[in-house]
């Protein structure tokens, strides 16, 4: 398979060094078993492996002990490590990723696939539109993970396509700030969406545009969802002037190093990966948050069929969960699981979260392209 600079190939291995000091980092007892059972215990959670996931990891390995996945993100280390936890489980199997911005690993999948190449098991892209397309072009399987009926509830239409591909995780859009350049006063008013157009973020505001996958989520809600918010508010904001980048990565070092105080529209697990690093950046939404989601979905002829769904199995269940929060930040959609992502005080869960409306999202795209330019520039 072709590997580029943005789309890495990676193979992990057993990591023992690596558990050990994950385990003397944060107190974690781990238990490693063969091919049958294994316990995992991390704190007060404890959770046993399902018969049926034993019976999938050992199909897993007489289909040929590899597990191989397309994951919507570049975040390397955050891969690594939701396959490491896997494997701590699970250590007879190998585990492969192709990593990239979704639309890059999606587009991959799609050529592979039309040109006969089987060579994926399990896809894993932000939100449920992508899976639209994949599947109908006729290369989604039937599955179902056992915990679905847990991610499937009251409110949660549009995170799933039935019994092809489920959302296991969410990313809220809002607004990320130094806490050592403002002050408890002004962090008030990001709690807020007037307080974000408050003229006190005169020349210390960043905000990152329309062009990347979860940016223009946000400020597809904003704009067209939210009625209470509009092309108005836009203006308001834009009438603060903040300076337009591309990318979370491009400013959130800006932000933590003082040359901006706040950034608009970025995704609030930003603020989660700079608390385990002990860097200044905190995290909130508006009074209502929009949300969209990571999924994940089994591909038709996965060469390790009984290894796919082993996989997906896990990252619904409590063990997959607590690594997805650990790992990737992503807040758990299981209901029930009631770990935080981080214990800081200034992180809360928020109230009123609005799953966003991807086909609006899908639809609108160009219009909303123009329209951001037109009102913010073009920017860096």
């Amino acid at each position: 398979m072709i590997e580029s600079q943005s789309t890495v190939f990676r193979a992990r291995s057993r990591r023992t060094k690596w558990m050990l000091a994950l385990a003397s980092t944060i107190g974690v007892s781990i238990i490693l078993t063969g091919c049958g059972a294994s316990t995992e215990s991390r704190g007060d959670a404890v959770e046993q492996v399902s018969e049926s996931q034993q019976e999938l990891y050992k199909d897993a390995i007489k289909a040929g002990g590899e597990i191989n996945f397309f994951v919507g993100t570049s975040s390397d280390d955050q891969n690594d490590q939701v396959v490491d936890r896997f494997k701590e489980q699970f250590p007879e199997l190998t585990v492969k990723y192709v990593s990239g911005t979704g639309n890059e690993v999606t587009e991959r999948l799609l050529t592979e696939k039309r040109a006969g190449l089987n060579n994926v098991d399990v896809l894993l892209v932000p939100g449920i539109s992508t899976f639209d397309q994949v599947s109908a072009e006729g290369y989604l399987a039937d599955f179902a993970p056992e915990d679905v009926d847990l991610f499937t509830g009251e409110g949660k239409a549009g995170t799933y396509i039935e019994n092809q591909a489920y959302s296991f995780g969410g990313q809220y859009n809002g607004v990320c700030y130094n806490p050592n350049n403002v002050t408890d006063e002004e962090a008030a008013l990001l709690k807020t969406y007037d307080g974000w157009t408050d003229p006190v973020w005169e020349g210390r505001a960043a905000i990152i545009n329309a062009n990347g996958s979860v940016y223009r989520r946000g400020l597809s809600y904003w704009l067209y969802q939210d009625d209470q918010l509009g092309q108005p508010w836009f203006d308001k904001l834009a009438a603060i002037h903040p300076t337009v980048f591309a990318g979370g990565n491009l400013v959130v070092p800006q932000v933590m190093s003082g040359e901006y105080d706040v950034v608009f529209n970025i995704a609030t697990h930003y603020g989660v990966r700079a608390h385990r690093d002990g860097a200044p950046l905190q995290c909130v939404t508006g009074e209502r948050a929009p949300y969209s989601t990571f999924a994940a979905g089994i591909v038709t002829d996965a060469p390790n069929e009984p290894g796919a769904e082993l996989f997906t199995n896990w990252l619904f269940s409590e063990s997959g969960q607590d690594a997805v929060q650990q790992s990737w930040a992503f807040v758990s959609m299981r209901e029930g699981f009631d770990k935080p992502v981080i214990d800081a005080d200034w992180w809360q869960l928020p109230e009123d979260p609005r799953v966003i409306d991807e086909s609006v999202v899908n639809e609108r795209y160009q219009d909303l392209v123009d329209t951001f330019t037109a009102t913010f520039g073009a920017g860096k």
